[in-house]
């Protein structure tokens, strides 16, 4: 019988390392995206394109679209990638199960991954370290606790979003009126200077086992404070490992996840940052290292047997060339960034001899978004925020078709 899968988000990175692997597995795949440029759409194992609405802005639009798709399609399981597309699925998984499989975990096990607040609660009563958060119910109650700055103020639900430094109270009272007010709820905490990032990236079965792992070093980021990795090296760290897995077996982890860590340069611990439910954005990393995350996480859905892959090549390095490039000028260092620009071991993201056109397109379309940004002012978009509202968004009754 023909496998067939639908991949959802297919303009980011991990989609189309979802649709490479398993493409290459001759599982036929259906790649969806709002946007007709999505380089995923490009890849030669993407038999059918399909343009959807945008899932934060038309969330019902979406739904609907995507329930239509599988009730006219044979699809074995739909894989997202995006968190609110993950968060949608999650919350209306009951609509799917009749026509297809939604991957876990299930909604609630999904909110103590996404929600810091609730994650650095579970994680605190684990013994697990992590910066000093101050709790409370409005700004009155975090500043009376404040001792000393500087002090990050971080969405609590929205991941992918700038984060506020502030080392002063009345900055502090600012930025958090502002935070709050563009993010919902927000979390403060004290400021762990950077002596490293490192993230494990993890599969686990049903009864919260580890089925597969990698663990890379950040090398480079986007920005100069951190987050999003533009260059990173996978490395072995079993301490790393041990607290990643404690979490997350004690949230019952269900599904693929990336638990993220900033070692303190003032002590050497590492400090727990977030937990992503969801593939991740340097996933082409993990496959280069030797562990196919995409057909395992495939096989853990259609409840095949996974045989655990815990080991992994060390000192591979992957570039995502645009986002390198983009943050250059935010580099300390700008001869050494130029000079391990052309270190010949250095893989990239998205680029592939057999499957070339959705690098060459991607590369189109940063050199045209570089155009239009030196015309025009940037512009924020909208669909980066992803907010998780946990009131029904769309009654379901109105997805019935």
């Amino acid at each position: 019988m023909l496998k067939r899968i639908l991949v959802t988000d297919a303009q980011f990175r991990a989609p189309l390392a979802v649709i490479r692997s398993l493409g290459e597995k001759n599982i036929e795949i259906s790649a969806i995206s709002e946007k007709k440029s999505a380089m995923g759409l490009y890849s030669k194992y993407c038999s059918k394109k399909l343009i959807s609405p945008n899932p934060i802005i038309e969330p019902k639009s979406f739904l609907k679209f995507l329930l239509k798709t599988v009730k006219t399609n044979n699809y074995d399981c739909i894989i997202p990638y995006h968190t609110y597309t993950v968060f949608l699925l999650c919350k209306y998984k009951d609509i799917f199960s009749d026509y297809t499989i939604i991957p876990p975990p299930d909604l609630k096990v999904f909110y103590k991954a996404y929600d810091k607040t609730d994650l650095l609660k579970i994680a605190i009563k684990n013994g697990i370290s992590c910066p000093q958060t101050y709790f409370g119910d409005n700004i009155e109650d975090i500043v009376s606790n404040i001792q000393q700055y500087p002090i990050i103020i971080k969405a609590s639900r929205i991941h992918g979003v700038e984060i506020a430094i502030c080392r002063k109270e009345l900055e502090l009272r600012d930025k958090y009126t502002e935070m709050t007010s563009r993010f919902g709820n927000c979390i403060v905490q004290e400021y762990i200077p950077n002596g490293g990032e490192y993230g494990v990236y993890t599969l686990f079965n049903s009864n919260s086992e580890p089925m597969a792992l990698t663990v890379q070093k950040r090398i480079r980021t986007l920005h100069d404070y951190g987050g999003i990795s533009t260059l990173r090296e996978t490395v072995r760290d079993e301490k790393l490992v041990k607290i990643a897995f404690n979490l997350l077996k004690s949230i019952g982890w269900s599904g693929v996840a990336m638990v993220e860590f900033r070692v303190d340069a003032r002590d050497g611990i590492p400090k727990l940052m977030e937990l992503n439910p969801r593939l991740w954005g340097s996933l082409q990393l993990s496959i280069l290292s030797g562990v196919d995350f995409p057909y395992l996480y495939y096989k853990l859905i259609m409840n095949e047997e996974v045989k655990p892959k815990l080991s992994f090549k060390e000192g591979v390095i992957c570039r995502w060339l645009e986002g390198d490039i983009k943050g250059f000028a935010n580099c300390n260092n700008k001869l050494k960034f130029i000079i391990d620009f052309f270190n010949p071991n250095i893989k990239y993201d998205g680029l592939s001899l057999k499957d070339p056109k959705p690098f060459i397109h991607s590369i189109l379309n940063m050199m045209g978004e570089t155009f239009i940004h030196s015309i025009f002012s940037p512009v924020r978009n909208s669909d980066e925020k992803g907010y998780l509202n946990e009131n029904p968004i769309v009654n379901r009754d109105e997805l019935i078709i």
